[in-house]
């Protein structure tokens, strides 16, 4: 079976759903506006208006409205750090109500986890991962889409939005082990340096903020459990679609999709829906679907968008989908395609 036009307007579907809040928005809008630049130009055709975007507190945007709106800003601006200068703001400012959250967290490695699962609510257009090897651990930025013209820009406000995070509750000198980034080095990589004080490598394999794994145990003065729990759940009604009673088939397909490389089990689906997997499989069956074949559908569109519009090597599309094996990978893109992923590729 070949990938249907149908799955493909499925996937264009997902990108015009306004669910993101639009602080990086906000904040390329504020340096374009100090560099002189013609704003609303960048918003033309996008549904979106510089006075919305500035003035309606409870706008969201989706991702494609905000990556149309963000190339144009990059290439009336080149060669500058504006990812840098985005992510470098106060964390009010860059992450949000989701700031608040984290700093109210008791260790660092607690204020992460939230970030991991919440980070959609400070407007993030990048997923996020953290990585544990011995005394090693990691932040693992992914695409949410391949954007290769935005790459650096996406990279740069997490990387610089994390470290000004991570300064502000456990000290000014804390810096990064290294950084390897999977992008090319820009005209300005000596910023890099400065910001991040820290080894820097570009042209990596992977992009990730390494740090000792005991970084994470390092204690917040600004804990505060009462705190915490209120701007955690303003940030999960920030990231909900306010769009009445969910489709099942979307609830599920967006919850595997925030976990494609951790895959979710049917019961883990239900646990967080807070149903019976008896009662999501008769829900999925009523709507003409098994759990296997969400799944299914959800690691093929991400991997055929991974083949065709990056040059990440095979084993690791197979591992941004969920497959260890890249072998099991291999049968199973047969499977849903009729064709090996070096074809989708060529």
């Amino acid at each position: 079976m070949h990938t249907s036009i149908a799955d493909h307007c499925l996937v264009d579907a997902r990108l015009d759903l306004p669910t993101i809040p639009p602080a990086v928005l906000s904040g390329i809008v504020e340096l374009g506006v100090r560099a002189g630049c013609d704003i609303g130009s960048w918003f033309a055709g996008t549904g979106l208006t510089v006075s919305e975007l500035l003035t309606e507190d409870s706008i969201k945007v989706s991702f494609r409205q905000a990556v149309t709106v963000l190339r144009r800003a990059v290439a009336v601006m080149p060669d500058r750090p504006l990812g840098m200068q985005v992510g470098g703001r106060d964390i009010l400012l860059s992450m949000g109500m989701l700031g608040v959250a984290m700093r109210s967290a008791a260790t660092v490695g607690e204020a992460l986890s939230i970030g991991l699962e919440l980070h959609q609510a400070s407007g993030s257009l990048m997923d996020i991962d953290l990585e544990q090897d011995g005394g090693t651990a990691a932040l693992r930025l992914y695409e949410r889409q391949p954007e290769p013209l935005l790459l650096a820009f996406l990279c740069e406000e997490v990387l610089c939005s994390t470290t000004v995070f991570v300064r502000s509750v456990v000290g000014a000198d804390w810096t990064p082990a290294r950084l390897e980034l999977g992008y090319e080095p820009p005209s300005y990589a000596s910023r890099y340096q400065s910001f991040f004080r820290c080894p820097v490598e570009f042209r990596a394999e992977y992009t990730r903020m390494v740090f000792p794994a005991a970084t994470l145990n390092l204690p917040f003065a600004t804990r505060n459990q009462p705190t915490r729990a209120i701007a955690v759940d303003a940030c999960r009604r920030l990231i909900d679609t306010g769009r009445g009673e969910p489709d099942v088939v979307a609830v599920v397909e967006a919850l595997l999709e925030q976990h494609l490389r951790h895959p979710l089990t049917m019961a883990e689906v239900a646990a967080r829906l807070h149903v019976t997997e008896r009662t999501l499989r008769r829900r999925l069956s009523a709507a003409d679907e098994s759990f296997s074949s969400v799944r299914d559908r959800v690691r093929r569109r991400r991997a055929t968008a991974l083949l065709r519009e990056s040059t990440m090597p095979v084993a690791a599309v197979a591992h941004q989908v969920g497959y260890s094996d890249i072998r099991e990978f291999r049968r199973a893109y047969v499977r849903w395609t009729g064709q090996p992923p070096s074809a989708t590729r060529r």
